[in-house]
């Protein structure tokens, strides 16, 4: 009898054991802007992959340790706040991206929020408010560069809209700027300068709060002769006052998030862009912008019924029904009052309605397209994409992260 030829198996080959990417982490966690960007990070890591974190509470403008320049880490994702920092890291053989983006030349990836974006929903809703009159109110030229171009870029807004700017910096003081009582003094006597009424866009929620408090040392009613809004969307600065901040949100949790696959890409040896600009989310509206500043009856009623009717796909013919006043008359004193259109106006508010709705609700595209009143969701898509930076679909997916809860977490 014939015995059968055994089988013979090769060894089972166990997969190789890539080891965890050792990842320090240099950000700011005074703010909500800082632990933003180390909360959009961590759900990265959980989403793609473990890594060693090498991490401690900081302020803003502690300085990176000297042993830094040593360290036998994988990445590095930092706020590059100096010049000192940018070459600690530098000298560190691990790969790293820069979360604020105010020190030029480092060689380091940024990833920030678009300033432009910011800019475009600030000046949007002060003028969407029928003010005549804005301000800025910024930092020491210099001091953050970051906080520049967006003083920069929303000035540039308002003059391309016909308005006169008023802006605030401070005077005196050498490298740093003066002191804080003799730099509040100023922001109390420019407040007091300002024509009124007028809106006046602060360069953070800091800045913003400072000048909520200007104007109450002025006995300067807010919103009624001063609206202001600020950047961040903290929530503790923003209510922190009793007329609390009408702030943008930069979105600081999808930065982290970028940052995260920045480096993870990085660290797998591909070429990533220079520069990531993650837009914002939308402005939450509050105490200190709550007014309308528009003299002109007709048009202040065709401004409050596009507000509580523009979802309900009315057109312009609506809107002059509605106040009883010749087409051509109407559309002419709303672009001098507001510097836009009847039509402008209502897709404004319908594009505000849909931010709302796909951050809030799971409801489709589509859907959200018709329960705003646009004609067709082809249209209200593309109106979306071309003023929020972003298709609705990683505008909701970049909300979403922004509000899931950590798993940790009660």
């Amino acid at each position: 009898m014939l015995r059968p030829f055994l089988t013979l198996r090769p060894p089972k080959v166990l997969p190789v054991m890539q080891p965890t990417p050792r990842v320090a982490l240099f950000v700011e966690t005074s703010r909500a802007y800082g632990r933003g960007v180390l909360k959009g990070i961590w759900q990265h890591v959980q989403e793609h992959g473990r890594w060693s974190i090498l991490f401690r509470p900081r302020g803003l403008e502690e300085p990176t340790p000297a042993w830094m320049a040593s360290w036998q880490g994988d990445g590095i994702i930092a706020h590059v706040t100096n010049l000192r920092t940018a070459a600690v890291l530098k000298r560190s053989a691990a790969p790293c991206v820069d979360v604020l983006g105010d020190i030029p030349n480092t060689g380091f990836p940024v990833v920030k929020t678009d300033c432009l974006r910011i800019a475009e929903l600030a000046f949007g809703h002060l003028a969407g408010l029928g003010l005549k009159n804005i301000g800025i109110c910024g930092m020491r030229r210099g001091h953050r560069p970051r906080l520049d171009e967006r003083c920069d870029a929303f000035q540039s807004l308002a003059e391309e809209a016909g308005y006169d700017v008023n802006i605030f910096q401070p005077r005196g003081g050498g490298q740093y700027g003066p002191s804080w009582a003799k730099e509040q003094k100023q922001l109390v006597d420019w407040v007091r300068s300002l024509p009124k009424p007028i809106g006046i866009f602060a360069c953070n929620d800091i800045r913003g709060r400072e000048t909520l408090d200007a104007c109450a040392t002025a006995d300067i009613p807010v919103p009624e002769h001063v609206a202001v809004i600020g950047v961040g969307n903290d929530e503790l600065l923003c209510e922190l006052s009793d007329q609390r901040l009408t702030s943008v949100d930069v979105n600081p949790i999808r930065v982290g998030y970028q940052a995260a696959d920045l480096l993870s890409r990085m660290m797998q040896g591909q070429n990533v862009p220079a520069k990531f600009n993650v837009s914002p989310r939308r402005v939450v509206e509050r105490q200190s912008t709550d007014m309308l500043a528009v003299e002109d009856p007709e048009v202040a009623d065709a401004v409050k019924y596009i507000r509580l009717h523009a979802c309900d796909a009315i057109d312009v013919n609506d809107v002059v029904q509605e106040v009883a006043v010749g087409r051509r008359v109407l559309e002419r004193r709303f672009r001098d009052l507001l510097g836009r259109s009847l039509k402008s106006e209502i897709v404004r508010v319908r594009l505000a309605r849909a931010r709302e709705l796909l951050i809030e609700t799971s409801l489709s595209a589509t859907t959200v397209s018709y329960r705003c009143g646009f004609s067709s969701p082809a249209y209200f898509m593309d109106h979306f994409h071309k003023k929020v930076g972003m298709t609705t679909k990683d505008f909701r997916e970049s909300a979403r992260r922004e509000e899931d809860p950590d798993p940790d977490e009660d």
